[in-house]
């Protein structure tokens, strides 16, 4: 379970930032799969599960160990590291979205490699197009409104769910990412528990679908998912002046471009330990 664990607090810290997902974690890590099953195997009959066949039956049945221990390690990364990756985005950002820039370029290859050529390009380019509209959508500013805070979960676990997209992206664009990411640091539960009935929300309404997907056109969504990340990756670029984009020699402020593009390459590197871990625990 400790496997388990490491790649709950992976899968938190992804979502901590906008344009990475915690699922594409869980892709790459060898439990996306697992972790879908578990969340389409509820529905309207699981609470009659528990009552008419007991807590072991319902516990097995629901893979509750598993989401449990998952949940946990993305709590966990959220409690003790979002304090930690908001100070880093005021201070030192470039490091930041270099390293997290070379997290999604490792992804898109990983990822990418396990589809066929012919469906990776027609679903990729579909993809990379989505991204891309994503990736230019203005983010808008506003207080946190509940009932926008709960439609914002709901949208943000069925991002969740789909490895390419970020639930975070999905908060910046409805304008909730910062005041939520202050929610959050404050432990401020009203919209903290808003927000929280929204994922439970989404959860139900998607997660079966979604397995759907993957269960009959499994090359066709990853090939997508793939361009939808290589898309992303414009949200992560790290030399910007708002939401204009510069070559690295024509960025003045800040550290070295050689600099930025080690630490890109360092998050390169980490999604492939990643994956060569996941392998050898299981």
């Amino acid at each position: 379970m400790l496997g388990i664990l490491a790649r709950g607090v992976a899968m938190g810290i992804a979502e901590i930032v906008p344009g990475i997902s915690g699922s594409t974690i869980a892709l790459i890590t060898g439990i996306y799969d697992r972790m879908i099953n578990a969340l389409a195997s509820f529905s309207a009959a699981s609470a009659t599960m528990l009552f008419r066949k007991g807590w072991r039956v319902f516990y097995a049945h629901h893979d509750i160990g598993f989401l449990c221990v998952l949940l946990v390690g993305m709590a966990l990364s959220h409690l003790l590291l979002a304090n930690v990756i908001r100070f880093l985005l005021d201070t030192t950002p470039l490091y930041v979205w270099g390293f997290f820039f070379g997290l999604v370029a490792a992804t898109v290859i990983q990822i990418g490699s396990r589809v066929k050529p012919r469906i990776l390009a027609v679903a990729g380019i579909c993809g990379l197009f989505v991204g891309g509209i994503f990736a230019f959508l203005p983010a808008q500013t506003t207080e946190l409104w509940l009932p926008l805070v709960f439609v914002g979960g709901i949208l943000a676990v069925a991002a969740w769910m789909l490895p390419g997209i970020s639930g975070s992206l999905v908060l910046v664009i409805l304008g909730l990412y910062g005041p939520m990411l202050k929610a959050l640091t404050s432990l401020d539960l009203i919209p903290l528990l808003t927000f929280g009935l929204g994922l439970v929300a989404g959860m139900v309404a998607f997660a079966r679908f979604i397995r759907y997907l993957f269960r009959h056109y499994r090359d066709v969504i990853l090939g997508f998912l793939t361009g939808l990340m290589a898309g992303s990756l414009i949200v992560l670029w790290p030399w910007r002046i708002g939401t204009d984009l510069l070559w690295p020699t024509g960025y003045a402020m800040g550290p070295p471009w050689v600099a930025v593009a080690g630490m890109m390459a360092l998050g390169m590197v980490t999604v492939f330990m990643l994956v060569f871990a996941s392998r050898r625990v299981d």
